[in-house]
């Protein structure tokens, strides 16, 4: 016999419901059935008060005993689900710093809303339109909603009339879900729903959910045999766990407050028949603990100590934990005999859990610990049981995925880690949250250019030069290289540990298509790879595609800056710089391609050479200090860098003579006496208000000896004004090395005008006079041509 509310026929509302046994309920209907809260009251005393749906138990309730005994907690059915105590023992991440910090993400954390349904696949939206569903006018015919679709504009009215006399409690935060296991999610969901109707319940549904107990009687049957399954499974009692189930008083699934399965303790305590025993007894293997930890994932915690992880560059952890290899006495080898006892049992477990069903992905952590303890193994049989491979680290972990970390790992297992993850086919090319990082070696130079600005130092005088000519050099024509964070790539040309490894991780990569031009603080990969001396990556990169002459955005500006750089020179020695410079020039890079330098508000657009020089001058000690004074080590970092800028100028005249060698080289030898100081720089046609000025080819004006353009005072050869010197130094030794010969071919060739010229400036063609005029000019135009700190003054201490 039913008293209460109807809606379209059915028992919808408040109610009462009697029964020929004598046992009535008393709260919600929906659509005909029990839903919401109420009370079931039998003939024998024993009263349920609690959250229905579907005529079932589902949520927050107590049932009470004629003794005054009570079972709370979560129901589902006729079984309590979840306590409101705790076990002793229980297992909480919280007891792991090193793990908890990659399972706590609050940016992670979801909120439970009845509007989005969390478990919606795409077939769901087909009964959204009743058009799409039913023809028209079919409530006519039928209201069997057992067996008819509810429409979604069906069950809006049907809730509308349910909560109609509901009142309204004020605005209220967001819930956050307790608990990610979707059967816990669906449960929390019907709460959140029924939340303005839990004054109807006599007690207060919240101390349920937390989880409080402490104002309900004691413990009833049910709550004391599901404690008992929890201790029986954790002791590895498989009799006693038997029984309680036989018993039909506790649920396979049941966990104590902060959802701590009996499955969960068997399994970390390793007892694998009773893991088996409720696995078929109906066990979820994958149901979570409050902590979202599933049991396999609660293994792979203690399968993995922190002392197990290997430190890894992509992590910035460079600890290296080592085992003791003294001698140890008979205790201490029966200890380590006993662990490894116990850690092969524990991978026991993990294998029958992940053969019973186990998912990976239940708790995404579990890759990233395998693949930090450097256990090729257990990666593969986790990406074998379907293990995502496109999972992160949280944000304040640097948004890392899995394979950052793989190829970073040390030794062999991070070669096979990295190729076992690649044929799960993730982003290659993912970027880690790490974009506002600096490289660490480019800190050093930083914190130099801020000192330098402090102090006022002045490196070379910068006159926002243009640099050279556009017609000496190719542009750029690749896309704009794409900035953010490291790349697998990137961490793996980072790598100092093993060149030989790093490059076999790099090659991998790179033959599943990585991308090598991509930028990371302003660093592509190739430049990664010269920074840390790995020329066995150079190799790889160069051959698959990176491109010589990308375009840096940090402080070095291209890779054959980073290769003439005195920041990364301490990776190798002189004979392998000179043939790193040689071996990205046969690749294709420019060395004439523009470099901007700057100090401060002052810049300049030079060449490599000039780059090259920058840094150098940019070591006070080295740089200015007279030869004698600095010590043996130094003398040899003095010899090596001035090695490397001999070969990289000499490479640099090499390129612009080659290029010179195009154009019609009367024309060019003119062009260059007309911007020299001997002869008016341009010629013009007076009459009326037009001035024509005379075309001159477009030369590049650096000195012959030492290469640089910028920062320095040029000036021309007073004989044949084809090349250019920037101080005195420079033009003694350009003369006494390859100058003379050629200048002295080209009077030869030019005879008459050379004659003329020498007249015009007061020499004779024989040179007798000239050596004196020379000698006394350039020592004049040498003292205008000081470049600032370390200029001629330099070279004459150090020569």
């Amino acid at each position: 016999r039913y008293v209460g509310q109807f809606y379209k026929g059915h028992r919808h509302g408040k109610g009462i419901c009697y029964w020929s046994d004598g046992s009535k309920f008393t709260g919600a209907f929906y659509l005909g059935h029990v839903e919401g809260y109420g009370t079931l009251e039998w003939k024998d005393g024993r009263k349920f008060q609690g959250l229905y749906k579907s005529d079932e138990r589902f949520g927050p309730g107590i049932e009470s005993y004629p003794g005054g005994c009570q079972d709370v907690g979560l129901w589902l059915r006729d079984h309590l689900i979840k306590l409101c105590t705790s076990v002793p023992g229980y297992f909480s991440v919280l007891d792991y710093p090193a793990h908890y910090r990659y399972i706590d993400d609050n940016s992670q954390k979801k909120y439970i809303s009845i509007d989005e349904d969390p478990f919606l696949h795409s077939y769901k939206h087909l009964p959204f339109d009743d058009k799409d569903i039913f023809p028209e006018g079919i409530f006519t015919y039928s209201h069997n909603t057992d067996h008819l679709t509810l429409t979604r504009s069906f069950l809006e009215e049907c809730d509308a009339c349910y909560f109609q006399n509901t009142p309204k409690l004020p605005e209220e935060d967001p819930w956050p879900v307790a608990n990610v296991t979707p059967l816990l999610v669906r449960m929390q969901m019907h709460v959140y729903k029924h939340r303005h109707c839990q004054m109807e319940f006599t007690s207060d549904v919240n101390l349920i959910l937390s989880g409080a107990r402490c104002t309900y009687g004691p413990p009833g049957p049910q709550e004391l045999a599901s404690e008992q399954l929890i201790q029986e499974a954790a002791r590895g009692d498989c009799d006693g766990v038997y029984a309680i189930l036989r018993s039909g008083l506790a649920h396979p699934d049941v966990a104590d407050k902060h959802g701590y399965t009996a499955l969960a303790a068997a399994a970390v305590h390793s007892h694998n028949d009773v893991v088996s025993l409720l696995l078929d007894s109906g066990a979820d293997v994958n149901k979570c603990s409050d902590e979202g930890l599933s049991a396999l994932s609660m293994c792979f915690i203690l399968f993995y100590p922190e002392e197990s992880f290997k430190g890894n560059i992509a992590e910035r952890s460079l600890h290296r934990y080592k085992w003791n290899d003294q001698s140890k006495s008979s205790e201490m080898v029966n200890v380590a005999e006993d662990i490894i006892s116990e850690r092969q049992k524990r991978w026991e477990t993990i294998q029958l859990l992940l053969h019973r069903g186990a998912d990976p992905n239940v708790s995404p952590h579990l890759l990233f610990f395998a693949v930090k303890a450097a256990d090729a193994e257990a990666v593969k049989l986790l990406l074998e049981r379907g293990a995502r491979t496109d999972v992160r680290l949280p944000s304040k972990l640097g948004g890392l995925t899995p394979l950052h970390i793989a190829a970073s790992i040390p030794g062999e297992e991070g070669v096979q880690i990295t190729q076992y993850l690649l044929h799960s086919a993730p982003d290659l090319n993912a970027r880690a949250e790490d974009e506002n990082e600096i490289y660490g070696p480019d800190k050093i130079l930083q914190l130099q250019d801020r000192e330098d600005s402090l102090t006022n130092g002045v490196i070379s005088q910068l006159k926002n030069e243009a640099g050279p000519p556009e017609e000496y050099f190719s542009s750029y024509s690749g896309p704009v290289p794409e900035e953010g964070g490291r790349s697998a790539l990137h961490i793996a040309c980072e790598r100092e540990d093993n060149n030989e490894h790093a490059r076999d991780v790099i090659r991998l990569l790179l033959m599943h298509q990585a991308n090598p031009n991509t930028l990371w603080s302003g660093h592509s990969p190739l430049s990664l790879a010269i920074a840390t001396g790995n020329d066995l990556a150079v190799v790889e990169l160069l051959k698959h595609g990176a491109d010589p002459n990308l375009p840096l955005s940090g402080t070095v500006r291209s890779a054959l800056c980073a290769a003439v750089s005195t920041a990364y020179e301490q990776q190798r020695t002189t004979a392998q710089r000179i043939a790193l410079v040689d071996q990205l020039l046969e690749a294709g890079a420019d060395i004439l391609a523009p470099v901007t330098l700057g100090e401060g508000q002052r810049k300049a657009v030079g060449t490599a050479v000039d780059y090259a020089y920058y840094k150098y001058y940019q070591d006070r000690r080295i740089a200015h200090t007279s030869f004698h004074m600095l010590s043996a080590s130094e003398q040899e970092v003095f010899q090596t860098r001035r090695s490397l800028l001999e070969h990289i100028t000499a490479k640099l005249r090499e390129r612009v003579i080659l290029k010179e060698k195009e154009w019609d080289q009367e024309e060019l030898r003119r062009s260059k006496k007309l911007d020299s100081a001997v002869r008016a720089p341009v010629s013009k046609k007076k009459g009326g208000s037009h001035h024509v000025e005379e075309v001159r080819l477009p030369f590049f004006k650096y000195c012959y000896q030492c290469g640089r353009s910028v920062g320095v005072k040029l000036s021309p050869c007073v004989r044949c004004h084809e090349v250019f010197t920037c101080s005195e130094t420079c033009r003694r030794k350009s003369w006494k090395e390859r100058h003379r010969q050629e200048c002295l071919g080209l009077l030869e060739k030019s005879a008459g005008e050379v004659a003329l010229d020498a007249s015009n400036a007061g020499y004779n063609v024989s040179g007798k006079k000239e050596n004196r005029r020379e000698g006394k000019n350039e020592r004049k135009g040498g003292r205008k041509s000081k470049v600032g700190i370390g200029g001629r003054e330099h070279h004459r201490k150090n020569d």
